[in-house]
């Protein structure tokens, strides 16, 4: 029988930790906007995105700002 023992778990979590921290932008992604925090390629998707955030409420307005602010 397998014994599961967190040996294992622990040297391939750490790797991927390290994978991961090398791989995510030093400002972790985040925007200077608001909206999605990633690139998009297709020119249609992303103008339907900047049509939305043009249309958006007041309110919705400045909770994105709160939230931008506070992830830096």
């Amino acid at each position: 029988m397998i014994e599961f023992k967190p040996r294992f778990f622990v040297m391939p979590a750490i790797a991927l930790a390290v994978l991961a921290m090398l791989y995510i932008p030093a400002d972790g992604g985040r925007a200077s906007e608001c909206g999605p925090a990633l690139r998009i390629a297709d020119p249609d998707i992303r103008a339907s995105f900047a049509e939305v955030q043009r249309r958006q409420s007041k309110t919705a307005a400045e909770i994105c700002a709160v939230h931008a602010n506070a992830q830096r």
